[in-house]
């Protein structure tokens, strides 16, 4: 396996993905249930993925994003274990977030599930009904 790959994220300003030790967070959870004082579960490590607006095809007086995303190059075993632990997400499930071995495999998936919306992609004034001057006073 490669020791990084890149992660294509389909967000507009990105996102951040925390891994966290899973055997220390239901140690914690034992603790509370006995009545300890609740503590949240820290992450014990983090990576910040570049969102669309990174991508070198954004144009910002267009703010057309459908088809773009961020590329961050991640530690394949960072990578690994977070999608273990959020393999439900819909982060994973709806394709706004993923990773291939190589940069030119991850715009290959990029084209193919690009062209389905995340549902944060920008009005087109062009479409609504009425005056847009108007809309907003």
């Amino acid at each position: 396996m490669a020791e990084t790959v890149t992660v294509i994220c389909r967000l507009p300003s990105g996102v951040r993905l925390d891994l966290y030790d899973m055997k220390g967070l239901a140690e914690t959870a034992q603790a509370n249930k006995a009545g300890a004082q609740m503590v949240p579960g820290a992450p014990v490590r983090s990576v910040i993925l570049e969102g669309a607006r990174h991508d070198r095809r954004y144009a910002k007086f267009t703010n057309a994003m459908l088809g773009m995303g961020g590329r961050t190059v991640v530690d394949a075993a960072f990578w690994e274990a977070w999608l273990a632990q959020n393999k439900n997400s819909e982060l994973v499930r709806r394709n706004l977030v993923f990773a291939e071995a190589s940069t030119a495999k991850a715009e290959g998936k990029l084209k193919e599930v690009g062209s389905h919306p995340t549902g944060l992609e920008g009005v087109d004034t062009a479409k609504l009904v009425g005056d847009v001057q108007t809309l907003g006073g």
